[in-house]
Protein backbone atom coordinates (compact mmCIF):
# COMPACT_ATOMS: atom_id res chain seq x y z
CA UNK A 1 0.00 0.00 0.00
CA UNK A 2 2.78 2.43 0.95
CA UNK A 3 4.60 2.05 -2.40
CA UNK A 4 1.34 2.60 -4.30
CA UNK A 5 0.75 5.85 -2.42
CA UNK A 6 4.28 7.01 -3.24
CA UNK A 7 3.84 6.10 -6.91
CA UNK A 8 0.54 7.98 -6.92
CA UNK A 9 2.32 11.16 -5.79
CA UNK A 10 4.70 11.01 -8.76
CA UNK A 11 3.66 13.23 -11.68
CA UNK A 12 6.05 11.47 -14.07
CA UNK A 13 5.40 12.32 -17.69
CA UNK A 14 2.58 14.67 -16.68
CA UNK A 15 5.50 17.08 -16.27
CA UNK A 16 6.35 17.07 -19.96
CA UNK A 17 9.83 17.09 -21.42
CA UNK A 18 10.87 20.40 -22.96
CA UNK A 19 11.17 19.46 -26.62
CA UNK A 20 13.17 22.59 -27.47
CA UNK A 21 15.92 21.18 -25.20
CA UNK A 22 16.31 17.98 -27.24
CA UNK A 23 19.80 17.52 -28.62
CA UNK A 24 22.26 14.78 -29.56
CA UNK A 25 24.85 16.29 -27.24
CA UNK A 26 24.89 17.23 -23.57
CA UNK A 27 25.19 20.87 -22.50
CA UNK A 28 28.40 20.72 -20.48
CA UNK A 29 28.23 24.47 -19.81
CA UNK A 30 24.98 24.05 -17.86
CA UNK A 31 25.61 25.08 -14.24
CA UNK A 32 24.29 21.86 -12.70
CA UNK A 33 25.91 19.50 -15.18
CA UNK A 34 29.23 21.34 -14.93
CA UNK A 35 29.23 21.07 -11.12
CA UNK A 36 28.22 17.40 -11.05
CA UNK A 37 30.54 15.97 -13.69
CA UNK A 38 33.52 17.69 -12.05
CA UNK A 39 33.10 15.22 -9.18
CA UNK A 40 32.09 12.20 -11.30
CA UNK A 41 35.03 11.90 -13.70
CA UNK A 42 36.47 8.41 -13.50
CA UNK A 43 34.34 7.56 -10.45
CA UNK A 44 31.82 4.89 -9.50
CA UNK A 45 28.56 6.86 -9.36
CA UNK A 46 24.99 6.38 -8.15
CA UNK A 47 22.41 8.70 -9.72
CA UNK A 48 19.26 9.02 -7.58
CA UNK A 49 16.16 10.26 -9.40
CA UNK A 50 17.73 9.37 -12.75
CA UNK A 51 14.53 9.49 -14.88
CA UNK A 52 13.84 13.21 -14.30
CA UNK A 53 10.03 13.07 -14.67
CA UNK A 54 9.14 12.43 -18.33
CA UNK A 55 11.44 9.64 -19.58
CA UNK A 56 11.54 11.47 -22.92
CA UNK A 57 14.05 13.71 -21.15
CA UNK A 58 16.68 11.16 -22.20
CA UNK A 59 16.77 13.22 -25.43
CA UNK A 60 17.45 16.47 -23.56
CA UNK A 61 20.81 18.22 -23.52
CA UNK A 62 20.18 18.65 -19.78
CA UNK A 63 19.61 14.95 -18.94
CA UNK A 64 21.96 14.52 -16.00
CA UNK A 65 22.18 10.72 -16.19
CA UNK A 66 23.61 10.86 -19.73
CA UNK A 67 26.04 13.62 -18.74
CA UNK A 68 27.37 11.48 -15.88
CA UNK A 69 27.53 8.41 -18.11
CA UNK A 70 29.92 10.23 -20.43
CA UNK A 71 32.53 10.80 -17.69
CA UNK A 72 32.02 8.18 -14.96
CA UNK A 73 33.96 4.92 -14.74
CA UNK A 74 30.75 3.17 -13.67
CA UNK A 75 27.17 4.43 -13.29
CA UNK A 76 23.98 3.09 -11.73
CA UNK A 77 20.66 4.86 -11.28
CA UNK A 78 17.52 4.52 -9.19
CA UNK A 79 14.13 6.19 -9.47
CA UNK A 80 10.74 5.60 -7.88
CA UNK A 81 8.92 6.25 -11.19
CA UNK A 82 8.41 2.65 -12.34
CA UNK A 83 6.97 3.46 -15.79
CA UNK A 84 9.89 5.77 -16.49
CA UNK A 85 12.50 3.19 -15.51
CA UNK A 86 10.75 0.50 -17.58
CA UNK A 87 10.63 2.81 -20.60
CA UNK A 88 14.34 3.64 -20.38
CA UNK A 89 15.32 -0.01 -19.77
CA UNK A 90 13.56 -0.93 -23.02
CA UNK A 91 15.60 1.71 -24.82
CA UNK A 92 18.79 0.08 -23.56
CA UNK A 93 19.44 2.09 -20.41
CA UNK A 94 19.87 -1.01 -18.28
CA UNK A 95 21.95 0.69 -15.59
CA UNK A 96 18.92 1.69 -13.50
CA UNK A 97 16.23 0.15 -11.32
CA UNK A 98 13.11 1.11 -9.37
CA UNK A 99 13.89 2.09 -5.78
CA UNK A 100 12.76 4.60 -3.16
CA UNK A 101 15.35 7.31 -2.43
CA UNK A 102 14.08 7.42 1.16
CA UNK A 103 14.81 3.74 1.84
CA UNK A 104 17.14 1.74 -0.39
CA UNK A 105 20.03 -0.71 -0.13
CA UNK A 106 21.93 -1.81 -3.23
CA UNK A 107 24.60 -3.68 -1.22
CA UNK A 108 27.46 -1.71 -2.76
CA UNK A 109 29.51 1.44 -2.19
CA UNK A 110 29.92 4.39 -4.54
CA UNK A 111 32.56 7.09 -4.88
CA UNK A 112 29.91 9.68 -5.71
CA UNK A 113 26.17 9.78 -5.08
CA UNK A 114 24.24 12.34 -7.12
CA UNK A 115 20.78 13.59 -6.17
CA UNK A 116 20.06 16.38 -8.63
CA UNK A 117 16.95 18.39 -7.75
CA UNK A 118 15.60 15.54 -5.65
CA UNK A 119 15.68 16.36 -1.93
CA UNK A 120 12.86 18.92 -2.25
CA UNK A 121 10.59 16.07 -3.46
CA UNK A 122 11.08 13.98 -0.32
CA UNK A 123 9.21 13.59 2.96
CA UNK A 124 11.73 11.50 4.89
CA UNK A 125 15.05 13.36 4.91
CA UNK A 126 16.56 11.06 7.52
CA UNK A 127 15.70 7.95 5.51
CA UNK A 128 17.26 9.49 2.41
CA UNK A 129 20.49 10.62 4.08
CA UNK A 130 21.00 7.43 6.07
CA UNK A 131 20.36 5.34 2.94
CA UNK A 132 22.99 7.41 1.11
CA UNK A 133 25.49 6.95 3.95
CA UNK A 134 25.10 3.16 3.74
CA UNK A 135 26.44 3.44 0.18
CA UNK A 136 29.30 5.83 0.97
CA UNK A 137 32.83 4.89 1.97
CA UNK A 138 34.94 7.35 3.97
CA UNK A 139 36.06 9.37 0.93
CA UNK A 140 32.72 9.33 -0.90
CA UNK A 141 30.95 12.51 -1.96
CA UNK A 142 27.20 13.25 -2.01
CA UNK A 143 26.12 15.89 -4.56
CA UNK A 144 22.84 17.68 -3.89
CA UNK A 145 21.06 20.25 -6.07
CA UNK A 146 17.90 22.09 -5.05
CA UNK A 147 15.95 25.25 -5.99
CA UNK A 148 17.08 28.46 -4.33
CA UNK A 149 14.20 29.78 -2.16
CA UNK A 150 15.78 33.27 -2.12
CA UNK A 151 15.74 33.55 -5.94
CA UNK A 152 14.58 37.07 -6.84
CA UNK A 153 11.55 35.95 -8.87
CA UNK A 154 10.24 34.07 -5.83
CA UNK A 155 10.26 37.37 -3.92
CA UNK A 156 8.27 39.00 -6.73
CA UNK A 157 5.74 36.16 -6.81
CA UNK A 158 5.37 36.24 -3.03
CA UNK A 159 4.63 39.95 -3.23
CA UNK A 160 1.72 39.54 -5.64
CA UNK A 161 0.30 36.16 -4.59
CA UNK A 162 -0.45 34.24 -1.41
CA UNK A 163 1.50 31.25 -2.75
CA UNK A 164 4.67 30.91 -4.80
CA UNK A 165 4.10 28.29 -7.48
CA UNK A 166 6.55 25.42 -7.85
CA UNK A 167 6.83 21.84 -9.08
CA UNK A 168 3.70 19.96 -7.86
CA UNK A 169 5.88 17.13 -6.51
CA UNK A 170 7.81 19.41 -4.14
CA UNK A 171 7.35 19.14 -0.38
CA UNK A 172 9.64 21.94 0.83
CA UNK A 173 12.10 24.76 0.16
CA UNK A 174 15.64 24.38 1.51
CA UNK A 175 18.22 27.15 1.79
CA UNK A 176 21.94 26.58 2.36
CA UNK A 177 21.65 27.15 6.12
CA UNK A 178 18.75 24.75 6.74
CA UNK A 179 20.34 22.13 4.50
CA UNK A 180 23.64 22.48 6.36
CA UNK A 181 21.87 22.05 9.71
CA UNK A 182 20.01 18.99 8.40
CA UNK A 183 23.23 17.41 7.16
CA UNK A 184 25.00 18.02 10.47
CA UNK A 185 22.37 15.91 12.23
CA UNK A 186 23.62 13.01 10.11
CA UNK A 187 27.33 13.69 10.64
CA UNK A 188 27.72 15.15 7.15
CA UNK A 189 29.34 18.44 6.14
CA UNK A 190 29.21 20.73 3.10
CA UNK A 191 32.50 20.99 1.23
CA UNK A 192 31.57 23.24 -1.71
CA UNK A 193 28.59 25.45 -2.64
CA UNK A 194 27.79 26.78 -6.10
CA UNK A 195 24.82 28.86 -7.31
CA UNK A 196 23.59 28.86 -10.90
CA UNK A 197 20.87 29.71 -13.39
CA UNK A 198 20.21 28.84 -17.03
CA UNK A 199 18.73 32.28 -17.69
CA UNK A 200 21.03 34.98 -19.09
CA UNK A 201 18.89 37.65 -17.38
CA UNK A 202 19.81 36.14 -13.98
CA UNK A 203 23.50 35.78 -14.69
CA UNK A 204 23.91 39.43 -15.70
CA UNK A 205 21.61 40.91 -13.07
CA UNK A 206 23.47 43.10 -10.51
CA UNK A 207 22.31 41.14 -7.47
CA UNK A 208 24.15 39.00 -4.88
CA UNK A 209 24.50 35.38 -6.02
CA UNK A 210 22.11 34.20 -3.32
CA UNK A 211 19.29 36.19 -4.94
CA UNK A 212 20.36 36.05 -8.58
CA UNK A 213 20.28 32.31 -9.25
CA UNK A 214 17.50 29.73 -9.52
CA UNK A 215 19.37 26.86 -7.87
CA UNK A 216 22.35 25.89 -5.78
CA UNK A 217 24.51 22.76 -5.67
CA UNK A 218 26.58 21.38 -2.81
CA UNK A 219 29.22 18.70 -2.37
CA UNK A 220 28.75 16.81 0.91
CA UNK A 221 31.26 14.65 2.76
CA UNK A 222 31.33 12.47 5.86
CA UNK A 223 32.62 14.14 9.01
CA UNK A 224 33.97 10.89 10.38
Amino acid sequence: MESKIKQKNIKGNNIKAQYHDFSNSISRKDHKIKFVIKYCKGKKVLDIGCVQHDPENYKSKFWLHKAIKEVAADLYGIDLYEDGVTYLNKLGWLDMEVADAQCFNLNKKFDVIVAGDLIEHLEDFSGFLESCKVHMHQESCLILSTPNPWYWRNFVKAGISKEVSNNPEHTCWLCVRTLRQLLERHDLAIGEISFGSRYIRDRIMPLPQGWRHTSFHIAVFRKS
